[in-house]
């Protein structure tokens, strides 16, 4: 049985819920057995609807322009614009001084998060 509170998995039977210690009797069970996709709040898969995945991680190649094309407010608790700029300034050191190794491994990792938060996912990256 899953907690009706914060969706972590207990015991049938349980009284109480492991995680949280919330009352697990107290108020109708979910329909359905699993936590929502994408945790608190609008699912993830319906934010990025109509978004294409090879877009977003072509995009996010460079310098984290994906999020823009995503439609996402902030990045890291930094606005978009200026996580853009800031991966800017990163990639740039990042390859100068790492003979550019380090510049393609960022962009790699932003390019995976993008395609994971545009296929609905919730990616590694923190994005509003």
């Amino acid at each position: 049985m899953f907690c009706t509170k914060c969706g972590a998995q207990n015991a049938d039977g349980a009284a109480f819920c492991a995680s949280c210690g919330a009352s697990l009797s107290a108020g109708p069970q979910p329909a359905s057995a699993t936590p929502a996709p994408g945790g608190q709040g609008m699912p993830s898969s319906n934010r990025y609807a109509g978004k294409s995945p090879i877009v977003a991680a072509v995009l996010n190649l460079f310098f984290g322009l994906g999020y823009l094309y995503l439609g996402t407010k902030k990045v890291l608790g930094l606005s978009t614009i200026l996580f853009v700029v800031v991966a800017l300034v990163l990639q740039i050191l990042l390859g100068i001084f790492t003979v550019g190794i380090l510049s393609f491994v960022f962009a790699i990792l932003l390019a995976v998060d993008g395609w994971q938060k545009a296929n609905g996912g919730k990616g590694f990256i923190s994005a509003e």
